[in-house]
């Protein structure tokens, strides 16, 4: 009775077991918070960068593919090395919600402090400051008008513009 007890103790943790763990590799990079490790789909924790189909206003009042921008500023910054992700959970989606890192540097505190993504407040405020020195040296979307990414997925006519 106690073997068994154990066994289904030891199965149903299994699941935690699996998020725990890190994953490790070269991220195949979906857009600016969304990559693949393997077969693994990753969501970049505590924020949330523009999709590859947002659009933000330059310092002119011109649009700009922002999301691509903020993708390919990923790519270029730590896309073709190997990342270290802290996997924290898995969300209705299926993707395991992650902290990730390249060479010992925070790549959500990197997309946030340059920029290419905001502090998703809802969930963490760790990088709330970063949010604030991007948006003081106008860095990445800040140089212009841009909606909130969260917004931007359920827009219409009153969604505000920062």
């Amino acid at each position: 009775m106690l073997k068994t007890l154990l066994t289904a103790g030891l199965l149903l943790s299994l699941p935690t077991l699996a998020v725990a763990a890190d994953i490790t590799g070269v991220p195949k990079i979906r857009d600016g918070d969304q990559l693949m490790i393997g077969s693994v789909k990753i969501r970049l924790g505590g924020i949330d960068a523009p999709s590859t189909d947002q659009l933000c206003l330059n310092t002119k009042g011109e649009r700009w593919t922002c999301g691509v921008a903020a993708r390919d500023e990923l790519i270029k910054h730590a896309g073709n090395k190997s990342w270290t992700c802290h996997a924290r959970t898995v969300d209705r989606r299926g993707r395991t919600i992650a902290r990730c890192e390249v060479d010992g540097e925070d790549i959500q505190k990197w997309m946030v402090s340059n920029g290419w993504a905001l502090a998703f407040t809802r969930i963490s405020r760790d990088y709330e400051p970063d949010e604030k020195e991007a948006r003081e040296a106008k860095a990445g979307m800040w140089q212009g008008a841009f909606i909130a990414p969260w917004d931007w997925r359920v827009r219409n006519k009153k969604t505000p513009v920062l």
